[in-house]
């Protein structure tokens, strides 16, 4: 008889700790539904965001934030929480277009450090490429627009670029002092911008020969650089 009451007990005390342990779990999941919000928080690090979201419980209304900004293109990260007594406090951290593509429309694209197309705006005061190519949202930019942006950026470091265009698969950039210059969409692109530098170092050169003003053209295309 001892050994049955031992038996009983011992189960009775198994379901009490289950029980007391499914309570446990499912009081935060209970209280978060009695929490109704009424107010939604926006914040990047450009200042405030405006975001329309539907108001209702804690769970219901940062699930409905999560979803939206998890599909957001234009979000890097975000933190949500909750502010007593009915607030939700929303952190966004926002990706920053680097480079911008006009396509022949007069429509820029801008475009992320990783060549994702972010907006597409009528303006931009970005440093742009003038293409033939079209994008959507979200869209990877092509791996020879990459290069060509890339070698922009880079040459801008060493001369103000005032037009970069591609024209029949090749990018022709024209800097400030009207010298028209021909790169390929492809090869290394520190190569081809280290024999820039050092064409511009010898034409800025005081000794005799070819100066910067006689020369009106660069190609880069080939192998042995060619002044025109």
């Amino acid at each position: 008889m001892k050994r049955r009451q031992r038996k009983k007990i011992n189960i009775f005390k198994i379901l009490s700790i289950i029980l007391i342990i499914l309570f446990i779990i499912s009081v935060p999941t209970v209280i978060k539904k009695l929490i109704k919000i009424t107010k939604i928080e926006c914040s990047s690090q450009f200042g405030t965001c405006t975001k329309n979201y539907q108001l209702g419980d804690y769970n219901f209304v940062k699930k409905q934030i999560e979803v939206d900004l998890n599909h957001d293109i234009q979000v890097s990260s975000y933190l949500i929480q909750y502010k007593i007594p009915r607030t939700i406090k929303v952190d966004i951290i926002v990706k920053e277009p680097k480079y911008a593509i006009k396509n022949l429309s007069a429509k820029y694209y801008l475009v992320d450090k990783n060549g994702i197309v972010l907006e597409i705006s009528d303006e931009s005061n970005l440093p742009f490429l003038v293409n033939s190519s079209n994008y959507t949202l979200g869209q990877n930019i092509s791996d020879k627009d990459k290069f060509a942006l890339t070698l922009l950026e880079k040459v801008s470091i060493i001369n103000t670029v005032s037009k970069a265009e591609i024209k029949k698969e090749v990018l022709e950039l024209i800097v400030e002092n009207g010298i028209l210059i021909k790169f390929p969409l492809e090869g290394d692109i520190d190569v081809l911008v280290g024999s820039l530098r050092l064409i511009f170092s010898r034409l800025n050169e005081g000794t005799q020969g070819i100066r910067m003003e006689d020369v009106r053209e660069i190609d880069l295309r080939f192998k042995s650089p060619v002044l025109r």
